[in-house]
């Protein structure tokens, strides 16, 4: 099975410290935040507290899409990735467990700061579908 990203593409998602996610609310319209992901192999995955919208909206409509972008002051300099993809909610389990070690990993503050714990955080991990690129 081929990968959806380009290389370029890939190592850019995979260093972004942060990407805005983009879910279809319960009116039906956009809800958008930031989040802090992690590429592991060709999923994207992130941590949420489990009673925020964005996981309420994933349940209803696990459509999502993903912006990466690096923003500078000189335009022709400026580089995005947006990936397009269908979200599916881990609870606990060995998935759970390692997404959470990954996460560690990249965030170190997220432990001491904003721990990720097991019947009070879910890692949604993201199935990439389609990437429009701007590298």
């Amino acid at each position: 099975m081929s990968s959806p990203f380009a290389d370029a593409e890939r190592e850019f998602v995979r260093w972004a410290r942060v990407a805005r996610l983009a879910t279809v609310g319960s009116d039906g319209g956009p809800h958008v935040v930031p989040i802090c992901p992690i590429l592991h192999g060709e999923k994207i995955l992130f941590a949420s507290e489990a009673a925020t919208a964005k996981v309420r909206n994933i349940r209803a409509d696990p459509r999502v899409a993903l912006a990466f972008d690096d923003y500078v002051e000189d335009w022709n300099a400026l580089r995005g990735v947006t990936v397009h993809g269908t979200a599916r909610i881990v609870e606990a389990g060995p998935e759970w467990e390692l997404g959470r070690r990954l996460l560690y990993e990249k965030y170190p503050q997220y432990e001491p700061v904003a721990p990720i714990t097991e019947g009070q955080t879910v890692l949604v991990e993201v199935a990439v579908e389609r990437i429009l690129g701007g590298l």
